[in-house]
């Protein structure tokens, strides 16, 4: 018994959703970059799944680095992300979004 396209998707659909809830309904900088990191995979995990299952397929390798390209992306905002969080714990010794740092 083999995974299809359609487990696959629901799999990203579902991981996309998390992330999206995870951006949305904390105020957390720390949940939101990982919200943010679940959203990037999600959209890798669907692009390596439509290049596997063959759909737009004159180049068979493109899903694979477009999902690549897309992991560096994500992992740069990551990096960046961290920073800022950091310094935001600096300032206000919270790493919440909407705290007061006057």
């Amino acid at each position: 018994m083999s995974a299809g396209l359609n487990l696959f998707l629901v799999g990203s659909a579902a991981l996309l959703a998390v992330g999206a809830f995870a951006l949305v309904a904390r105020r957390n900088a720390f949940v939101a970059l990982l919200g943010t990191q679940f959203m990037f995979m999600a959209g890798g995990i669907a692009f390596v799944a439509f290049a596997r299952f063959g759909l737009g397929a004159s180049h068979a390798a493109g899903g694979q680095a477009v999902a690549l390209f897309a992991g560096a992306i994500a992992v740069a905002e990551l990096a960046i992300g961290l920073a800022m969080a950091v310094l935001l714990y600096r300032e206000g010794h919270s790493l919440g979004i909407d705290a007061d740092r006057g």
